[in-house]
């Protein structure tokens, strides 16, 4: 999951040129979590959300029979430590949980995606805990093959879920996906012919973002769209020459203060490269926020707690270290600083309850395995 990335620049340049703020004052620990299956590899955790201190949930996927064909894992955190909790069994070569939103303790829902590898089949999968347990949801799979990358829910009858279909075998379109607590409405995205969502934000009922991109290699760009309780619309976004960026999560706190982050890619002599970006919604416009990463890099997962406390994980080069990190960068309302983890998993969900508790999983790749660290301020 690591790689030397060969410098174009000096070290002492580059470590001025990509300063950090001064970190927050906590640390990052690594906390325990099981595995499923027969063996560690094959388990991951790909989202969390956390609702209280006793409270916190993981999804991801486990190896049923194998590292390569996967079945769904849900993980809780009850103040003391993680454990499994049962979910429902899908008959499927591979199924994965790709993320989790919590409305309260008795209310929270999971998405993914069942498949198989021998053909283009996809189906979408959507689970939800009702205090006690985990029921599987009936669920459209209006494409050829279908996709669910993220969720996001204000309350047991407003659940959105975001992914991508594929229509033919050639064209593939984002899918977005409303729940009432009855039925489920599509929402046509034919006008973007190619693409994904990959995540969603829902800030109320009248208020959802949803984040990815569209077009096709060379040709894609960034793809953000706006729920005002009526329809979807699309967003402009910033745009970069020479490449084209891809959104991969997005949170925010206020009607003018989301955040959205991914990457920038483009194709160099080493094939095709990564670097981190994040963007602000201020109410009227997405702007770019640098981030500080160094050459390969992207961000995973984005989660805003307040305007000034804002968290968000992925991987790249923190100079001056020369070696890539999985890194977890902190917003104070003026800067993103690099705050140091241990750098034994590789991360791709992070949730906060308040500037001094948040929670990052993952991968691990010094133990193989699930993989989650907590943030605290001593």
């Amino acid at each position: 999951m690591r790689r030397i990335t060969t410098l174009l620049i000096t070290v002492a340049f580059a470590a001025t040129l990509f300063a950090q703020a001064p970190p927050v004052s906590g640390s990052w620990k690594v906390v325990p979590s099981p595995n499923g299956g027969k063996e560690a590899d094959g388990n991951v955790l790909l989202a969390t959300a956390a609702i209280s201190s006793t409270d916190t949930w993981a999804v991801g996927a486990e190896p049923n029979p194998n590292q390569y064909l996967t079945t769904t894992l849900a993980e809780h955190w009850d103040g003391n430590r993680w454990s499994i909790v049962p979910t429902p069994a899908i008959s499927a070569p591979t199924v994965q949980l790709n993320s989790v939103a919590a409305v309260n303790s008795g209310n929270v829902w999971a998405a993914g995606y069942s498949d198989d590898p021998n053909c283009l089949c996809g189906k979408t999968v959507v689970e939800h805990w009702n205090g006690s347990r985990w029921k599987r949801l009936t669920t459209p799979n209006p494409g050829v093959a279908d996709y669910l990358t993220g969720i996001a829910a204000t309350s047991a009858t407003d659940v959105w879920v975001v992914g991508y279909e594929w229509i033919s075998n050639f064209v593939e379109l984002p899918l977005l996906l409303h729940y009432n607590g009855t039925t489920w409405k599509q929402f046509n995205t034919s006008q973007f012919h190619f693409g994904q969502v990959s995540s969603v934000f829902a800030r109320a009922a009248d208020d959802v973002w949803a984040v990815g991109w569209t077009g096709q290699v060379p040709n894609v760009n960034a793809l953000a769209l706006h729920w005002n309780g009526t329809f979807w619309k699309r967003a402009a976004f910033p745009t970069e020459s020479g490449g084209w960026i891809v959104l991969r999560s997005v949170s925010g706190v206020a009607g003018n203060d989301i955040w959205a982050v991914g990457s920038y890619q483009f194709f160099d002599i080493n094939g095709l490269s990564l670097s981190a970006r994040s963007y602000h919604w201020d109410g009227l416009h997405w702007k770019p926020v640098r981030v500080g990463l160094a050459f390969y890099s992207y961000l995973s997962s984005v989660t805003a707690k307040a305007t000034d406390d804002v968290w968000a994980v992925g991987e790249g080069v923190v100079l001056p270290k020369l070696n890539e990190l999985n890194v977890t960068y902190h917003w104070d309302g003026s800067a993103w600083s690099n705050v140091p983890n241990p750098d034994k998993g590789v991360l791709y969900g992070v949730s906060a309850l308040s500037s001094s508790d948040v929670w990052a999983v993952g991968a691990g790749f010094v133990s193989p395995g699930t993989y989650t660290i907590r943030y605290g301020v001593p």
